[in-house]
């Protein structure tokens, strides 16, 4: 929770010691705003008051700064107080998108995931061009980000669910509202967590089609480049996921799509290609794709369909010569191959 705390700028300290100063600190900066001097009030080292002159916006920040950290430790009530005295003292700055961010923010400091989403959604939908709009798609990151890290969904209070879809339902939600346009956006950040989740989860074909939809926003520069090995990577990985004896029962257009993507990475990035041996990656490739047609034409010579059988030996020698499927197939067709091969 740390890094969660310092990105907004709240401090870690215990309720006992400070929630009364902070309470004290927030009140007396309110209070003082319209003084004659135009001067703020607040505590210095928790022992004296020492003023400052600040303008409006400096006085209005200064008592939303103060309740932020009321709202790491304070309780709701505290919170509602300090936003009532707020809204008396800048009735033309705040409205309840403040109310509605602070509220959620006590929710997810107090652990209540469920509660606080649904004040940050409430937020978006109704005040999408709200200052806090931005704060609240970041928080919003980091919990669909816990919840693909394995945290649990609370259901009916005691119910333990798996938090994995709510994760993933999440951080569509983030990119479709922020857009992926910009290169460190929370909007890019969760497409990119949704993929690799997905890879994680060994559930490739929907980790190909979320980094093929990243690619559509970036077909070049590093997240292109990643995109575009990612996609080779996650249909090969869909292909071999079934046990090897079993793979060339499949549909092989992984295969190609995978082969496809390979040689525009060899094409476009020729040292990072190297580098993560695509090229071997091709000829793999070529050896599955010919060990299956041979496989098929294997079927058709155990059921006594040789013409059938020998087209698909043919083809894999023509189209894959170098491969060890090509020298079976040749075999094969001088009818001295083993069809049990």
């Amino acid at each position: 929770m740390w890094k969660h705390w310092m990105r907004f700028g709240f401090p870690n300290m215990m309720h006992h010691v400070w929630g009364p100063v902070l309470s004290l600190a927030l009140c007396v900066a309110i209070s003082f705003c319209h003084s004659a001097a135009g001067e703020t009030w607040r505590l210095k080292g928790g022992e004296k008051l020492e003023s400052v002159a600040d303008n409006p916006q400096d006085q209005y920040l200064h008592a939303v700064a103060e309740l932020k950290k009321l709202v790491r430790e304070g309780d709701v009530s505290e919170v509602k107080d300090a936003l009532e005295q707020i809204k008396d003292e800048f009735p033309d700055r705040v409205g309840p998108d403040l109310e509605l961010f602070v509220l959620g923010e006590v929710r997810y400091w107090q652990d209540h995931y469920g509660k606080a989403l649904v004040k940050y959604e409430k937020l978006l939908k109704d005040y999408p061009g709200s200052e806090y709009a931005g704060l609240t798609l970041q928080r919003e990151f980091d919990m669909a980000q816990e919840y693909l890290q394995g945290r649990k969904k609370v259901v009916l209070g005691i119910l333990k669910l798996s938090g994995y879809a709510e994760g993933v339902e999440l951080m569509e939600k983030i990119s479709d509202r922020a857009g992926m346009d910009e290169p460190n956006g929370v909007g890019l950040r969760a497409a990119i967590s949704v993929a690799e989740h997905y890879e994680s989860r060994e559930r490739y074909i929907e980790a190909y089609l979320k980094w093929s939809e990243i690619a559509s926003y970036w077909e070049t520069g590093p997240i292109g480049k990643r995109a575009l090995y990612r996609m080779a990577e996650d249909n090969l990985a869909a292909y071999n996921l079934p046990p090897e004896a079993e793979r060339a029962n499949y549909d092989a257009s992984r295969l190609t799509t995978a082969k496809t993507y390979y040689q525009k990475f060899l094409l476009l990035y020729p040292e990072e290609a190297k580098q993560n041996e695509v090229p071997q990656k091709i000829e793999q490739i070529d050896e599955q794709m010919a060990h299956k047609q041979y496989t098929i034409g294997r079927f058709y010579r155990r059921t006594g369909e040789q013409r059938a059988a020998n087209l698909y030996f043919d083809m894999v020698v023509r189209n894959w010569p170098k491969t060890q499927a090509a020298a079976l197939a040749k075999e094969a067709l001088e009818g001295d191959g083993d069809v049990d091969k």
